[in-house]
């Protein structure tokens, strides 16, 4: 019993003499520093659709552009840009191939979104009338604030940009952060 009693003190003693954290971190969490540029993840999408008697296949892809100038928000963390490239097929021949940067919006985005925004956003809406249109959007990275745009292509190949002033009309029409 006396072996028990002095190992229990010897015990205390020894956990009492090691300094305690007093301040706990998540393991998980990183701070950043001030070099560091956040990006995006890389994404690939690729889906089809009939229009009429056409087979419409079409590949969205994303990256981070090293190329493009970075975006530093109010808080000054960094932010990559992305560049997003559509490839649309129309029965196996191209219909049109083209990549999309945030200067492709700049005449049309308000001065904060030129200056905080990135270009984050394109998905497939919908088929009308031999045209295909595209959602896509410049925001504020890692938040809610965006600018929403239509990009129409028409049965050509040729495109148009134009704000969209229907978005969030439809109840499921939230715009992922992809």
């Amino acid at each position: 019993m006396k072996h028990l009693f002095i190992l229990g003190i010897g015990t205390l003693l020894l956990f009492s003499c090691h300094p305690q954290k007093t301040e706990s971190q998540d393991p998980n969490q990183t701070e950043q520093t001030t070099d560091e540029v956040r990006s995006i993840p890389d994404y690939d999408y690729t889906d089809s659709l009939m229009q009429g008697s056409h087979k419409v296949v079409y590949t969205i892809t994303r990256r981070p552009d090293d190329n493009l100038p970075e975006v530093i928000d109010e808080d000054g963390t960094k932010y990559k840009d992305n560049r997003f490239n559509l490839l649309i097929m129309k029965d196996g021949r191209k219909l049109f191939d083209g990549s999309l940067t945030k200067a492709d919006f700049k005449s049309k985005l308000p001065e904060e979104f030129k200056k905080y925004g990135i270009i984050d956003g394109l998905r497939f809406n919908r088929a009308e009338e031999g045209k295909l249109y595209f959602n896509t959007c410049i925001s504020f990275p890692e938040s809610d604030m965006i600018c929403p745009f239509l990009l129409t292509i028409g049965p050509d190949g040729s495109y148009t940009i134009t704000s969209d002033t229907t978005f969030g009309e439809e109840e499921d029409d939230e715009f992922p952060s992809i």
